[in-house]
């Protein structure tokens, strides 16, 4: 008989290193497309009035994002589950807006940083491939 125990352990520990890759990409793929979502649309909205409030609403949008990101890499996958359906209603409704006549300019432009995020938050959330 062949022991099959050390083969058990070591698929063990791979699906282990496949997961935390997974919730590694998932959460640095949700920082950047979110910080590329920011930009996108401060790039966009016409007249900006850079002054304290909207720097330090930047910096709480930052925060937060970050905050989000620190936890997704912890491996929560709950909160991945929820931001993955936060992230489809997001894409859903640019989409919608999308096909309308009157969009918001960045729209095509974010659209494919909402796609992405929810996609890669879905990977984790769902053991999507």
């Amino acid at each position: 008989m062949e022991n099959n125990s050390e083969n058990s352990i070591l698929s063990d520990s791979t699906q282990t290193s496949s997961r935390a890759r997974k919730f590694k990409q998932a959460g640095y793929g949700f920082l950047i497309m979110n910080l590329i979502y920011l930009v996108v649309v401060v790039k966009f909205i016409p007249a900006l009035n850079f002054d304290a409030s909207a720097l330090l609403s930047f910096l709480a949008y930052v925060l937060f994002i970050g905050f989000l990101t620190y936890y997704l890499l912890q491996e929560k996958k709950l909160l991945a589950q929820v931001l993955a359906f936060i992230y489809a209603g997001r894409s859903g409704n640019a989409i919608y807006f999308l096909l309308g006549d009157n969009i918001f300019p960045a729209v095509p432009f974010f659209l494919p940083c909402l796609l992405i995020t929810f996609y890669l938050l879905g990977r984790v959330g769902w053991d999507w491939p």
